[in-house]
């Protein structure tokens, strides 16, 4: 075979396309993550006897991506299903852990390179923006000292951090 098909080029055309919204998906998705303030570590399962409700919480919204037919699987009881059923829902189990791992190694990749590690900048200039503007909000929030008015700073840290999308 000389030439690739029609049929061929159409279904790695295809596959690219996908593959590259996927990718910007994923970078627009890591930069909301920073600008939230969350880190690697959060994607991690907690030590028993710590607060689970961050961990849980971004558990969920990984299985809300799924389709509904998978999340309803995932809330049945698996002793009740049949050997075929648990084989699939083990899948989607360990499904959700990948996803959980991809965003986790994809903000320490981030953090990594915000330490100063060699390595290509992956969150945006307004993500990065954005995650400090929170973090400051944060600190003036707690109440820490600072020599100037808490209250005008506040509100303009507030309305540089809405102007960014």
């Amino acid at each position: 075979m000389n030439t690739v098909s029609n049929v061929a080029r159409e279904a790695i055309g295809s596959f690219v396309n996908t593959s590259v919204k996927t990718d910007k998906v994923k970078v627009k998705t890591l930069d909301i993550l920073q600008s939230e303030g969350l880190v690697s570590a959060d994607f991690v399962s907690p030590e028993k006897g710590q607060d689970r409700a961050l961990y849980d919480g971004l558990k969920a919204a990984v299985i809300f991506g799924f389709e509904v037919k998978v999340q309803n699987l995932l809330v049945k009881e698996t002793k009740t299903l049949d050997d075929d059923t648990k084989a699939l829902k083990k899948y989607w189990q360990q499904q959700i852990g990948s996803k959980m791992k991809d965003l986790k190694n994809g903000l320490a990749k981030r953090e990594k390179i915000e330490d100063g590690e060699e390595g290509e900048a992956v969150a945006s200039f307004e993500a990065r923006l954005k995650r400090d503007l929170t973090k400051y909000i944060a600190q003036i929030e707690k109440g820490e000292a600072f020599e100037f008015t808490v209250i005008d700073m506040l509100k303009y840290l507030k309305s540089a951090s809405a102007l960014i999308k």
